[in-house]
């Protein structure tokens, strides 16, 4: 009897290792498949694949053949013929298919004889989204009546203390209307002038003061990145208001990173992904770069921004959702956007892991993450810091 369970229990653990070797295949195919899809997805109507991408951060890697299907059924609508549009595009996607394999195999070839050292992409135009930052160091414009009773010191402050919070609160209007968004880094640069920090109760209650006025708007923002208390940012913009007034000091008035992001980005519905971006222009300026929040590009590529030093600039993408990304699309636009490097931003440490290792077969690159980025202080960090915390 014994030497009959040692068999049966053979056999069962010999079933139960095929059934996952072949559950494995399945899976490793069912993924590479996805990857083909995707790529002819992008082909075939990147923008329309963007946008749903937007709206569902899941998606196409968490498609199912339904929803494939709807997919180019939209793209087979634009087939000429009444009865075969559906094979017309069947055709055309085989083509598509094909034509991307001999180009994977010719790309390969063009890459392994390329010098180790690859071209910086060109600098933006300067028709490109900028925020203006400018450390205020001017005279106190004159307040219009109309908006005298918006700027009331509270009393028995003294004439001294008065003047500086006034100072302080048209300053802060000059930096939102220059397209700043993140409180904490407008108060560094409000604190900078007279060595007090960015989080210290006067300077926050010149923001509250604005707030209470209604020249500008605020929101906290929150991300949870790890599992414990969530990640909580300010972040402000003018109001109608307080543009009409930065209008009538004639101060030009730019759209701010925020308003970016909720115009183009859909930012209120994608929140964890709107901190992220912010935060990371943040830590970006900190250390002395150029930030362009959702820069214009040729072609299908939609980079979440443009960081840019003395010796070059890098397009970045956020990525905070939960998405396939073996051969994805995404980090192959990026790559080529970058002249063959990688430029990206993850929720957490182990996040970024993932996204890298899911990145080495495309090509170089450098991550960093919001849990790297917030475990310092922003007037802890002096400019020489590097934003990357890995390169590959």
């Amino acid at each position: 009897m014994a030497a009959t369970s040692g068999v049966q229990n053979n056999m069962l653990a010999d079933m139960l290792t095929a059934e996952q070797t072949f559950r494995e295949m399945a899976e490793k195919k069912a993924r590479a498949l996805t990857a083909i899809l995707t790529e002819v997805a992008y082909r075939t109507d990147g923008a329309k694949l963007e946008a749903m991408r937007q709206k569902d951060p899941t998606a196409p890697g968490g498609w199912k053949p339904d929803d494939w299907r709807t997919f180019f059924s939209g793209a087979a609508q634009q087939a000429s013929g009444w009865g075969d549009a559906h094979y017309t595009v069947t055709a055309r996607l085989e083509r598509e298919v094909a034509l991307l394999k001999q180009e994977r195999a010719a790309t390969a070839k063009a890459v392994a004889l390329l010098p180790r050292e690859v071209a910086t992409p060109p600098s933006p135009a300067a028709t490109q989204h900028r925020v203006i930052v400018e450390t205020p160091h001017y005279d106190i414009p004159r307040i219009p009546a109309a908006y005298a009773g918006r700027f009331k010191i509270p009393v028995g402050v003294s004439k001294a203390d008065a003047d500086l919070n006034l100072y302080r609160r048209v300053s802060a209007l000059k930096l939102l209307a220059g397209g700043l968004s993140v409180q904490v880094e407008i108060g560094n640069l409000l604190g900078a002038e007279s060595g007090v920090q960015g989080r210290s109760g006067s300077i926050r209650r010149v923001l509250d003061a604005l707030d209470t006025s209604g020249l500008i708007v605020r929101q906290t923002l929150a991300m949870n990145i790890s599992g414990n208390a969530p990640t909580r940012l300010v972040v402000a913009r003018l109001s109608a208001e307080g543009a009409t007034l930065c209008g009538i000091w004639d101060w030009p008035v730019v759209e701010s990173e925020w308003e970016r992001l909720l115009r183009l980005h859909e930012g209120e519905k994608q929140e964890e992904h709107t901190l992220a971006i912010l935060l990371t222009a943040t830590s970006a300026r900190t250390r002395g770069m150029s930030v362009n929040i959702l820069p214009e590009v040729e072609g299908n590529a939609r980079p979440d921004m443009l960081l840019t030093e003395p010796d070059g600039a890098k397009y970045v993408e956020v990525e905070t959702g939960t998405r396939l990304h073996e051969e994805n699309a995404k980090w192959r636009m990026n790559a080529a956007l970058n002249g063959g490097t990688i430029a990206l931003v993850a929720r957490n440490v182990a996040e970024r892991k993932q996204l890298i290792s899911d990145c080495r077969n495309i090509g170089s690159g450098q991550a960093t993450d919001v849990e790297t980025l917030i475990a310092t202080k922003f007037t802890e960090i002096p400019p020489s810091t590097p934003l990357w915390a890995e390169t590959w």
